[in-house]
């Protein structure tokens, strides 16, 4: 009884310590639109627009499981094409791109969405 209560409480810590690994909503909004980093700008929006815009499609993503299916972010994407987040799958593939791209990439068409 003992060690499943030790392996139960060991994998609580390990799931919870997982989660808190990589980029999530919030890093990769503000790297996109706050501080020093990107702080991507785009006319007729302020910063704070855009970060709420940013934070709300890529929780609304989360909360739908799926798969990545033909979702690529890593693939350049011009402004003319419209590119939703569609869930959880795609969301994270889509974090890990803004977190492993240079701002100059992320604001010509690569990691879309970029709003």
């Amino acid at each position: 009884m003992v060690s499943r209560c030790l392996l139960s409480a060991a994998l609580a810590v390990i799931s919870v310590v997982a989660m808190g690994c990589g980029p999530d909503c919030q890093s990769t909004c503000n790297t996109l639109y706050q501080g020093e980093e990107c702080n991507i700008q785009s006319p007729g929006s302020d910063q704070a627009d855009l970060l709420n815009t940013c934070m709300d499609a890529c929780q609304d993503a989360l909360s739908k499981p799926g798969e990545v299916g033909d979702y690529n972010p890593t693939e350049y994407t011009p402004a003319s094409v419209s590119v939703t987040l569609q869930n959880d799958k795609q969301a994270a593939v889509w974090m890990d791109c803004v977190s492993e791209t240079a701002c100059d990439f992320l604001e010509s068409g690569y990691c879309a969405p970029v709003w």
